[in-house]
């Protein structure tokens, strides 16, 4: 199947982008693997604060951070087990060392263990993710961690997607899907800094006002999504795939025996407001 023209751009301040039919994403390796834009029919999907992009000493509030070898805070459990690894969600977000290729259809970017990484987490893995921007107008992310070493090597992992919505209307977002009525119950959780967790629905529909309706397609390997945002005044809402709770590196981890690959897919797709 022929999969069209592809165009790429870069842009200063570590950010390149990338475009096909329409739609364009936007990555920045030095600062994390993060996605910082994403397009869908001329419309931006991702919140970001740039002061928190531009400053390496902050935490990026915004995107899609890539989180690696686990979601979550840094649980006793995980720190007892791994004294290096206390640091929440994981060493991938911060790394500088991401690599990255031009794909026909998008990119894909690439982190390997190194001396730094196996100081806090000893194992030798290769973890990629790749960006597909569909012929029907979706993005689809794989996350994908293959063992490169010996030994049985345990993960964690999950996405961080921050969604653009005004404060003033978060209340007004709809949640068509199995779980959603828990997460819109508890909407003042979430929206106060805490977390609702609902098992995974496969395929959740996010009607967001001024947007349109985000369907997202998440694969089983994800075995949860976390909502969150982290105040009244934030103009945004994140929903997270990760596939365990807190602690769960060390608590219940997926095993990837050596030589194995372990992935996980969500798929991105917009339709317009009636």
């Amino acid at each position: 199947m022929e999969m069209g023209h592809m165009n790429e751009r870069k842009r200063p301040f570590e950010i390149r982008t990338f475009e096909r039919g329409g739609n364009e994403v936007s990555v920045s390796p030095e600062r994390g693997g993060i996605v910082t834009s994403l397009r869908l029919s001329g419309r931006e999907l991702l919140f970001m604060n740039p002061e928190t992009f531009q400053n390496p000493e902050k935490n990026v509030r915004g995107g899609i951070p890539i989180l690696f070898p686990f979601s979550g805070p840094s649980t006793d459990g995980i720190r007892d087990r791994f004294p290096g690894l206390d640091t929440q969600h994981g060493f991938a977000r911060t790394s500088k060392t991401w690599k990255i290729e031009a794909l026909p259809n998008g990119f894909r970017e690439t982190l390997e263990s190194d001396g730094m990484t196996k100081e806090a987490y000893p194992y030798d893995f290769r973890l990629s993710v790749s960006t597909e921007l569909g012929d029907d107008g979706s993005v689809t992310i794989v996350q994908e961690v293959g063992n490169t070493g010996n030994e049985t090597m345990p993960v964690s992992m999950g996405l961080h997607p921050y969604l653009r919505v005004p404060r003033d209307l978060r209340r007004d977002i709809g949640f068509d899907f199995e779980g959603g009525e828990k997460i819109s119950e508890e909407f003042e959780n979430w929206t106060r800094g805490g977390t609702t967790d609902i098992d995974n629905p496969g395929i959740l529909r996010i009607s967001i006002p001024g947007l349109g309706t985000l369907v997202m397609e998440v694969s089983p390997e994800y075995r949860h999504i976390l909502v969150w945002s982290e105040g009244p005044d934030s103009d945004y809402i994140c929903i997270e795939p990760v596939m365990r709770l807190d602690g769960g590196l060390a608590d219940d981890p997926e095993n990837v025996g050596p030589g194995a690959v372990f992935s996980g897919k969500v798929t991105y797709r917009l339709e317009s407001e009636e």
